[in-house]
């Protein structure tokens, strides 16, 4: 896995360091994964639509739907970055 280094201002380490406990790194992590996701929505209509209709249609998810939209939202991302990387011909 790679690694990646973060500079944090001094007042934010002072208040991580009054919350033990919290996998920072995990937190991070997180982060970064809903940031990239959040770009990838942008760089596609097609899953914003799609995210909007699966929200749309229902006012709550199970646990189970939530899991295969995700799966499925993932697929769709691949799909359009492999027609993307083939527009393009590096594939």
């Amino acid at each position: 896995m790679a690694e990646l280094l973060i500079k944090i201002p001094e007042d934010l380490e002072a208040e991580i360091e009054e919350l033990p406990g919290v996998d920072w790194q995990r937190v991070a992590l997180d982060a970064i994964r809903s940031r990239a996701f959040e770009l990838e929505l942008k760089r596609s209509a097609r899953m914003r639509r799609i995210l909007v209709e699966a929200i749309s249609s229902k006012d709550v998810l199970s646990e189970e739907e939530a899991d295969r939209f995700a799966i499925e939202l993932g697929n769709k991302i691949k799909e359009d970055r492999l027609e993307e990387l083939k527009a393009m011909g590096l594939v």
